[in-house]
């Protein structure tokens, strides 16, 4: 044989063609999400630029800067917003907030262009068909975190081809094992795949939850500042009128709309507590004393078809509103009785817990590991499916029939325990229960 020629075995040739395919596909995978992730990048920030712009319309034809400044802050909480600002109808920002970067103080025309790194989209802020701002949003266009592992995938691309080379050099019997030891490393990676589509779902959520609540509390709290004021007129016309209101329809009505009022602001409070902007007045507390204290007042509101167990073994104390959590615990036991129609078994318990890692119900979210007073109420009614438990505390969700709730309950208490601190763990099967329970961190002060 020519020893100036090279005799290529076909199992070299296959590994060689091989090893160039997965670097090809690996490049044009990777300019593909590239593109995608920019497209999907200028999507979402064009959406929620003309969220905020739907949000701040009467901000801006009234120029209520410190409103349009809560509209605006409520977007921070997406970490890949740059910045955001919203414009007058002459064109001069008004309110807007910023990381690490600048926005033009003047924006007058709708527009969509790009920078070094992220994309600018201004849409029109409107009223009754006429423009009369503009919102202008700055996205970043590609996180450096996804950047390195994007190239980390051509690169682990590259590696995989020499590695098939390798392989391919040995005998029949040596790539049968390496077959079966690369089934094994593919089926572990799909299970941190799933794993890690799980995390990020639970993130997606607790993003929105935020999100949600920041704008819903500023809502709330201007609308409880025109409650007050409405209330104080009414006062002062009653106050006016005197005693010639007594028995007439004025009365009537004055008292009706008095009571409406109370209503609104009673709503406008659950709101406030599931935004986590209510006031609140931490107590050290000892979980079981407490529980021990409303017993009556539970096994009043459950009725005589639903069986009471009480379990309170917990002896850590927790700090905590001391007024908030009795209504918290009272509100989880109707809640319990609800789900029971036909009666059942009802427990209510208390123990003491600590936990090195968070909850399977909790992955994704920030937990601390620690020691926690745990309040857990159990009902043995038809439990709820993992789609609705998902949703279970989303503001205004319910699966009560239509006047029956407001669907505040379990967001009010997911909002308070947040704000406390605290974790709030929902564990259901359809047919056989759910479990709700409360992780107060410990008072290492108290007993």
């Amino acid at each position: 044989m020519d020893g100036s020629k090279r005799n290529w075995s076909p199992m070299v040739v296959g590994a060689l063609t091989a090893a160039a395919v997965l670097l090809a596909a690996g490049v044009l995978m990777a300019v593909y999400q590239e593109q995608l992730y920019s497209a999907q990048q200028a999507k979402s920030v064009r959406e929620q630029a003309q969220i905020l712009a739907a949000s701040v319309t009467a901000a801006v034809v009234f120029a209520d800067q410190k409103a349009a400044q809560e509209y605006v802050d409520a977007t921070r909480v997406n970490p890949e917003l740059q910045a955001a600002a919203v414009y007058g109808g002459d064109g001069h920002m008004i309110a807007g907030f910023t990381r690490d970067t600048r926005l033009p103080a003047i924006v007058k025309e709708v527009s969509a262009s790009t920078g070094a790194g992220y994309i600018d989209i201004a849409v029109p802020v409107s009223q009754d068909g006429a423009q009369v701002g503009i919102v202008l949003m700055r996205g970043l266009t590609e996180p450096e975190e996804r950047r390195i592992a994007r190239y980390a995938g051509v690169i682990l691309l590259l590696t995989m081809g020499a590695l098939v080379i390798a392989v391919l050099s040995f005998s029949q019997a040596a790539l049968s094992r390496r077959a079966q030891q690369l089934a094994r490393v593919n089926a572990r990676l799909h299970e941190e795949m799933e794993e890690r589509r799980k995390t990020e779902e639970a993130l997606r959520q607790s993003h929105k939850m935020e999100a949600v609540g920041q704008l819903s509390g500023g809502i709330a709290h201007d609308f409880n500042n025109l409650i007050m004021i409405v209330k104080g007129n009414l006062r002062l016309l009653r106050r006016k009128l005197g005693a010639q209101t007594e028995g007439t329809p004025v009365g009537t009505y004055i008292e009706s709309a008095d009571e409406a009022l109370d209503r609104a602001a009673h709503l406008t409070q659950r709101i406030l507590a599931f935004s986590r902007r209510q006031p609140l007045t931490p107590q050290r507390v000892n979980l079981s004393t407490l529980a021990q204290g409303l017993t009556e007042l539970v096994r009043h509101s459950v009725g005589e078809k639903v069986e009471m167990i009480m379990r309170l073994n917990g002896t850590w104390s927790t700090l905590c509103d001391v007024n908030q959590m009795e209504n918290v615990i009272l509100n989880l036991a109707i809640n319990a009785r609800d789900a029971m129609p036909e009666g059942g078994r009802l427990v209510l318990e208390t123990r003491d817990v600590t936990l090195d890692a968070p909850p399977a119900e909790l992955e994704g979210e920030n937990f601390t590991p620690g020691d926690y007073a745990a309040l857990a109420v159990t009902d043995t009614g038809v439990g709820m499916p993992d789609e609705v438990r998902r949703r279970a505390v989303d503001p205004f969700f319910t699966t009560k029939p239509q006047g029956k709730g407001t669907g505040l309950g379990l967001s009010m208490t997911f909002g308070f325990v947040r704000q406390s601190g605290g974790y709030l763990v929902i564990e259901s099967k359809v047919g056989r229960g759910t479990t709700i329970t409360i992780l107060m961190p410990r008072d290492r002060e108290g007993p």
